[in-house]
């Protein structure tokens, strides 16, 4: 195995932007960076961002943008290709995130370096980049070209990696089994007192907090949680004493105030829109929510296992393997309006029950997903050559 001493991310946006990604790759860059190796992240330059800057011992490199969609994709694509070609000698791994038209940039500019190109696919089946690529021309090329370049391609979840190992459509593709990390030491539960002062300092009183973070998406399917939440209390005779926190913006935010409003939730919905502190909700929290409909392995949710928060979440994705059903969590079917409401219910009869399964959770996090554990397995993966390979079962 060789040891890699310079990575190269090639992301399509990065820091100061919010988003599962972006803060993924962030922690990793910065985890890879105590370790010794030299990183530079190449991104696109959006708003007054620096064009290049030192964030934490990791280079960053914005590229000029312009114009919306196709264009600016475009843009990108070839800056990516002309700066991987320029800046050879200073990476000796491009390591891209998302399968995306900068993949395929960072493909074809190895084919003249001779550097290793390694991808990491983000979401779930239905929503991931190469199920996307599939209704487009431009997209149906894109995937034309990796069954030609045979990219190896890092997959976050069972799910998704048995379709594309069974699919003959993506014979060429070489997979590896990676997840996503988490700082535990930054995401650490709060001993009883600690919980109930953080409560307090949110402006709530003692009482269950089911909290969702995350972009305010249509897939993510809040408006329909909030609307089961009305439904939840209608049907109750003695209204239950719980309350969701929403932190997050996104274009349903409208329309997630809307039900708020309408369905007369203001006293135990509270919207707190975009964070850049996160810590103080997964400290005062008892419950996470997660009722997409596709999920690669979401951060939030490995942030709020690693606070010691018990797990809600839609059967998809990487929740399916990292929620043990009755032991961290409850994993439920996102339409169905029933399971998500016996969910609920169990936590309401029960409020020890959160402590038990964020214990569980806490101990998992710690476990499987520490960001020194998953910065083990990658450098193990960086050190090897062009191979396939499924890492031990997650």
């Amino acid at each position: 195995m060789d040891n890699i001493k310079s990575v190269l991310m090639l992301i399509q946006s990065f820091s100061p932007a919010i988003g599962g990604a972006e803060k993924q790759a962030l922690e990793l860059s910065r985890s890879l960076v105590s370790r010794g190796i030299r990183v530079t992240v190449v991104t696109r330059r959006i708003g007054g961002s620096a064009a290049e800057e030192l964030m934490d011992g990791v280079r960053v490199i914005r590229l000029a943008s312009a114009g919306q969609g196709v264009l600016n994709t475009f843009l990108f694509m070839a800056g990516s290709f002309f700066y991987l070609l320029k800046h050879a000698s200073e990476y000796e791994l491009v390591h891209v995130h998302l399968a995306s038209s900068h993949a395929v940039a960072a493909l074809l500019a190895g084919r003249f370096t001779g550097r290793r190109t390694l991808i990491k696919l983000a979401d779930g089946k239905e929503q991931n980049e190469i199920t996307l690529s599939r209704k487009t021309f431009l997209g149906r090329l894109k995937l034309k070209f990796f069954q030609f370049a045979g990219p190896r391609l890092m997959v976050l979840n069972g799910e998704v990696f048995d379709w594309l190992k069974s699919d003959a459509q993506f014979a060429g593709l070489r997979l590896i089994r990676f997840r996503n990390g988490v700082d535990t030491l930054k995401y650490a539960p709060p001993l009883y007192q600690e919980k109930i002062s953080a409560k307090a300092a949110l402006g709530f009183d003692n009482t269950p907090i089911f909290l969702f973070v995350g972009r305010l998406d249509p897939k993510k399917r809040i408006k329909e949680f909030v609307e089961l939440w009305a439904g939840l209390f209608a049907e109750e005779r003695v209204k239950p004493r719980i309350r969701l926190v929403i932190a997050g913006t996104g274009p349903e935010e409208g329309p997630i105030r809307e039900a708020v409003a309408s369905l007369g939730l203001k006293e135990s919905v509270t919207l707190a829109g975009l964070q850049h502190d996160l810590l103080p909700y997964y400290r005062a929290a008892d419950v996470f929510i997660l009722p997409s409909i596709a999920e690669g392995l979401s951060n939030s949710m490995l942030e709020a296992m690693s606070s010691g928060l018990a797990i809600m979440a839609s059967r998809v994705g990487g929740a399916r393997e990292a929620v043990i059903e009755g032991e961290n969590g409850c994993l439920f079917d996102p339409f169905n309006r029933a399971e998500i409401k016996e969910c609920l219910r169990r936590h309401i009869a029960d409020r020890s029950l959160a402590v038990r399964m964020g214990e569980r959770s806490r101990e998992i996090a710690v476990k499987t997903y520490s960001m020194a554990k998953v910065t083990d397995d990658l450098l193990e993966i960086y050190g090897e050559p062009i191979y396939v390979r499924n890492l031990r079962k997650i």
